[in-house]
């Protein structure tokens, strides 16, 4: 039942034109996916990052305040995008980032729910022995995350990539705010200002690369987060 929309957006692809598509308005649908895999591949690489490190330090090392950093990304997570876009908005304003894919960028890159993840895997995987012989070994705080954390961590990186990209490239209302011009938004904003509501192939680039993502990777997510370090 689930392949019936993918099928339907299949079929209706095949009967558009696609040529008139690519060359709609001198190219616009072209720049709006040049500037979607632009700001979807800065965005996750950039949330991938400072995801799995901020869960690093708060659940492994001995950072000031760690109870009210954990608590501040869980009360962050529970915050709907529709609060957190206004001040987003004046934000960037006053620095003036607003209208600007830059500005997209930096505000569409805090992604609590893969800290919370990090910060869980981490709390459970990465045994106080660990920390013991790597300080053993002279490693300091950096020296930890990046030969002992990350190595343990490949199947988290890979979950939290996965979930970022699917945010990422299903932005919608955070992009109609904070990009106000149609000619520099991206595509699930553009599209539907250009070439109308309910464009099947403006739906099957929305659908397909997550579809292919989790088709590739889903036995790593299946293992998940699960596997750890020290097991009894």
């Amino acid at each position: 039942m689930a392949s019936v929309p993918l099928l339907w957006l299949i079929n209706n692809y095949r009967t558009s034109d696609v040529r008139s598509i690519l060359q709609f308005q001198d190219g616009i649908f072209l720049e709006l996916i040049k500037r979607t895999s632009f700001f979807s591949l800065t965005t996750w690489i950039i949330s991938v990052l400072t995801s799995v490190t901020a869960g690093f330090a708060i659940a492994v090392l001995d950072v000031p305040f760690r109870r009210f950093l954990l608590f501040a990304t869980l009360m962050t997570m529970l915050i709907p995008v529709t609060a957190l876009a206004m001040p987003l908005y004046v934000m960037l304003d006053k620095i003036g980032l607003n209208d600007n894919l830059i500005g997209l960028i930096l505000a569409s890159s805090y992604f609590p729910f893969g800290t919370f993840l990090a910060y869980l895997y981490f709390s459970s995987a990465f045994h106080p022995d660990l920390i013991g012989m790597g300080r053993i070994d002279g490693l300091g705080d950096f020296g930890l995350y990046r030969r002992i954390g990350l190595p343990l961590a490949r199947n988290l990186v890979l979950v939290i990539a996965f979930f970022a990209f699917l945010t990422t490239w299903t932005s919608n209302y955070l992009p109609r705010v904070l990009l106000t011009d149609p000619h520099t938004s991206i595509l699930s904003v553009g599209a539907e200002t250009f070439l109308g509501q309910g464009w099947s192939t403006t739906a099957l680039l929305m659908v397909v690369p997550p579809l292919v993502l989790y088709l590739a990777s889903q036995r790593t997510i299946a293992r998940g987060i699960f596997s750890g370090s020290v097991k009894e």
